[in-house]
């Protein structure tokens, strides 16, 4: 008798049951949250996500993509310098065919130092974190990110704004639709499910943003062309 049975047949005992040698799954029936069409669900998706405190376009070009980033942050931000912007390394084609257009210099992840005690200091300096998504969630108006050495964390938690290119193909009803779909693949070390700016409250209900991550948050759905 493993220690898992032996676990279970003392609690029958002290429960005057027999000991179960099966369990019976249970069978839960509730509706799901489901839309019609992929046009739908991008609609929705982008108003969830500017509920959750989010800024979000949709683009079908590099040009149309340019045009919304100069629309949120100027043709040269303020705060843009040779250190200001860092990347994830597999960054889908719009977002790399942007940066270029506007020539604004950035950093991929592998480019940093390995070691933290190198890397932190640069990282603290970003301005903005780019990168793309695997899903996004309409019900939540949440994008799901999976890690790998080419998709560093500290770039969507570490820079004050966090911009985000998202496949339109990508965009699901519900969270029950991710899991299954993470389930089916390889499972990385973390998946982030972002849901709008940082937000920490404290028992007084202090809202603050941004204590634990960007405080702005940005995502141009790529539409296919």
């Amino acid at each position: 008798m493993t220690q898992r049975e032996e676990f279970i047949s003392r609690i029958a005992q002290k429960l005057g049951r027999p000991t179960p040698t099966s369990v019976k799954p249970v069978e839960v029936d509730f509706p799901l949250f489901r839309l019609n069409s992929q046009e739908e669900r991008i609609e929705e998706f982008l108003k969830m996500y500017e509920i959750m405190g989010g800024n979000g376009a949709k683009a079908r070009t590099t040009e149309e993509a340019v045009g919304i980033l100069k629309n949120w942050f100027g043709e040269k931000p303020d705060w843009l310098n040779n250190q200001s912007i860092v990347t994830w390394d597999e960054l889908p084609t719009m977002a790399r065919a942007s940066l270029e257009e506007l020539k604004w210099p950035a950093y991929t992840f592998s480019e940093l130092p390995s070691n933290p005690e190198e890397r932190n200091p640069i990282m603290d300096k970003m301005e903005l974190g780019i990168t793309g998504a695997d899903y996004a969630i309409v019900q939540s108006g949440s994008v799901v990110l999976k890690s790998s050495p080419k998709r560093g964390r500290a770039v969507s938690l570490i820079p004050i704004r966090h911009l985000t290119f998202l496949p339109a193909s990508a965009i699901l009803d519900s969270l029950d639709q991710v899991m299954e779909k993470l389930a089916s693949s390889d499972v990385p070390a973390a998946i982030e499910i972002i849901s709008g700016p940082s937000r920490t409250s404290d028992i007084e209900m202090d809202l603050s943003i941004g204590v634990h991550g960007p405080v702005e948050v940005y995502t141009i759905v790529m539409l296919d062309q």
